[in-house]
């Protein structure tokens, strides 16, 4: 009797545990539909813009997305694509978009990701840098022109040679002659073999004794008007050549931007040879486009990622005044091979009450 109550309960008890596991299964087994995600993350997976210099980045802590484009890029119709998660919509501004979409980024735009029952959504404020405003200009650029050629003519002063320390001259007055005659094939250290061969300064005067040795037109004028004279110059189609003192022009360490020095120059008297072969012009400041020798195998990162840092380095004209002011206030103004420099060019005899020594580079 006993062990027929027992067999009773057991089976009571197995069917309520059947029973059991049969509620517990999930309602898509019971042929019901789950609830549709209210999440945000990940809604957001990819956004580019056709043409883009980089990667666009998605910051979702300051809820913006940046994008980097070409000077020339036209902000009115810009392609962008983006790609979004499961049970997500998308709009920029109020028009609604699923994947690509031609769109004027001229005014504000902003990236909204909505969830799929409407209740939350993010907001990412798209910023378009151009190119010169990603390497540090400030404000939109109104005018400029470089004086670039076909064919490199940039020298890094640190060539493994005895005195490159001390080699910006020898090597300024190469890239000005370089960039003058393409013909022209002689190395820094074939300038230095010819003035100061033991080492020691270069001053201004053998910048123009090996201009003069090699055929190069050249004037000398004074730097009241520093914006003016670059200008001019550059518009005219010559190169300029500046001596200062680096001290006074500040330094930026950004690995990818392009303004001001990026070496420490942190004494006074820091004396330097700089190629001016460029200006820009913004709505704030106008920048001067530098070959600074002093490159040192220092490389940018990002866009021109390997490209050395004296190359189209800029650098303000309000800083470059005071370290000319602080140095030698005047210009070298160069003119291509077979062309003259139209302007006041200082009598020779006065060279050597213009001149300042260039000392050795101790800021690295």
């Amino acid at each position: 009797m006993k062990n027929r109550l027992y067999l009773f309960i057991l089976l009571i008890g197995l069917f309520q545990a059947s029973s059991c596991k049969k509620d517990a299964q999930p309602a898509q087994q019971q042929g019901q539909k789950p609830p549709a995600p209210t999440t945000l993350e990940n809604g957001l997976v990819s956004f580019s813009i056709d043409g883009e210099l980089l990667d666009a980045a998605i910051d979702t802590t300051a809820n913006t997305i940046t994008v980097v484009m070409p000077d020339s890029v036209n902000l009115k119709r810009l392609s962008a694509t983006l790609t979004l998660g499961k049970q997500v919509s998308a709009a920029l501004n109020s028009t609604a978009v699923n994947s690509t979409i031609v769109f004027d980024f001229t005014s504000p735009v902003v990236l909204t990701v909505t969830s799929a029952d409407k209740k939350r959504s993010t907001s990412f404020q798209v910023i378009i840098q151009t190119e010169l405003q990603y390497f540090g200009l400030a404000g939109s650029i109104l005018g400029g022109k470089s004086l670039n050629k076909s064919y490199s003519f940039y020298f890094d002063q640190f060539d493994g040679s005895t005195f490159q320390a001390i080699n910006c001259g020898p090597t300024v007055t190469t890239m000005a002659i370089k960039w003058a005659n393409p013909d022209f094939n002689k190395k820094p250290v074939d300038a230095r073999n010819v003035l100061e061969s033991k080492g020691g300064w270069w001053y201004t005067s053998d910048i123009q004794q090996y201009l003069d040795e090699n055929d190069i037109n050249y004037a000398i004028d004074s730097l009241n008007e520093l914006t003016t004279v670059v200008k001019n110059s550059i518009d005219h189609n010559h190169l300029v050549i500046l001596c200062l003192d680096m001290y006074y022009v500040p330094q930026d360490m950004v690995p990818y931007q392009h303004i001001q020095k990026f070496y420490e120059a942190n004494t006074t008297g820091w004396g330097h040879f700089l190629l001016v072969k460029g200006y820009k012009q913004t709505d704030n400041s106008f920048y001067l486009e530098i070959y600074d020798p002093y490159s040192d195998k220092q490389a940018y990162a990002g866009i021109d990622n390997g490209q050395l840092k004296g190359k189209d380095r800029y650098y303000l004209s309000t800083d470059i005044a005071i370290a000319t002011n602080n140095w030698w206030p005047y210009a070298i103004i160069v003119a291509q091979k077979g062309e003259k420099v139209s302007g006041p060019e200082h009598p020779r005899d006065e060279r050597a009450a213009k001149q300042k020594p260039i000392p050795v580079a101790s800021g690295r």
